[in-house]
């Protein structure tokens, strides 16, 4: 049977030497039958026009304004559905992959059919031994997650594929049927909790997602992100909450708005973090769940 053909999404956003290395780093997988898009989300043509100079073999996309994680990747996905795509793997640009990433994923996604994601371990960029994320798991009460194995020896993690709710952003692959069924990536939430939710569709379309132990890349995370403010900590908290409104049924509903404002009192008195956190969750219940205002987009994004 001949490979099916992947496509590799990467969106890039004013960080073109992260693309440059994660690119690079796909020129030595061992799967053959793929094609790479680039959605550039950049602020300026100068990313643009260095990516379509390094790397003028591969599809690369400019779009008009970045509307996000979701958007951007969107349309690189929809590009790869419209020219043949079995899968589609989005990657994050600050990925680099082991070489047989691909083909350990792939493998598992052709011999289980009831599985429609799959996702590679996730380990720190720097220290590779150490796992960042193999899948995660969510409640539908609280809105927390869990990292599954984070902080652990990729060598003394248990080596069994695992059944997980949802899949890192970072790096996943997704068969083809599975967005015919369920759509693409939702695009209300700008940054933050849009994959998560996408897992947790395609679990309720009766899709099993994977992490595969035996794929691994490794994940450099968001060195720009500040730890309680700015752009992350308002989207990180409100998104938090507009995930439960979108996806939790009445009564979940019932307990998380009444556990959130608790936990968000422990936080401030406890991990010192600002009021602002009151602030941010208020937006997330007064938030329409069907999209994100431009105006909380352009406080952050110029």
């Amino acid at each position: 049977m001949s490979e099916p053909k992947v496509f590799i999404v990467i969106l890039n956003y004013n960080t073109i030497n992260d693309t440059l290395e994660c690119i690079t780093s796909l020129k030595n997988i061992d799967y053959i039958n793929y094609e790479i898009v680039v959605v550039d989300n950049s602020e300026t043509v100068d990313c643009y026009n260095l990516l379509k100079d390094k790397f003028n073999e591969y599809k690369i996309i400019r779009t008009d304004e970045n509307l996000g994680y979701a958007n951007g990747n969107n349309i690189g996905i929809k590009y790869a559905l419209d020219n043949g795509a079995d899968y589609i793997c989005v990657l994050n640009n600050d990925v680099v992959v082991e070489e047989n990433f691909l083909s350990k994923t792939v493998e598992v996604l052709n011999n289980n059919k009831d599985v429609g994601i799959a996702g590679p371990c996730i380990c720190e960029y720097k220290d590779r031994s150490k796992v960042q994320c193999a899948g995660a798991s969510i409640s539908l009460y609280t809105g927390l997650t869990r990292r599954v194995g984070k902080g652990m020896s990729y060598d003394n993690k248990d080596k069994e594929n695992m059944v997980v709710d949802f899949l890192g952003g970072a790096c996943f692959v997704c068969k083809r049927q599975v967005f015919e069924k369920i759509g693409l990536i939702p695009e209300n939430y700008f940054l933050f909790f849009e994959e998560t939710e996408f897992c947790i569709r395609a679990q309720k379309a009766g899709y099993k997602l994977l992490c595969v132990y035996g794929s691994k890349v490794y994940h450099k995370g968001s060195a720009t992100i500040s730890k309680f403010g700015g752009l992350s900590y308002y989207f990180l908290n409100r998104n938090r909450v507009v995930f439960i409104k979108r996806n939790s049924n009445a009564f979940q509903k019932v307990i998380f708005s009444m556990y959130i404002f608790i936990e968000a009192i422990g936080r401030i008195l406890i991990r010192r973090e600002p009021k602002l956190l009151i602030k941010n969750l208020i937006c997330g219940f007064k938030a329409d769940i069907n999209e994100v205002h431009s105006k909380e987009r352009k406080q952050f994004i110029r």
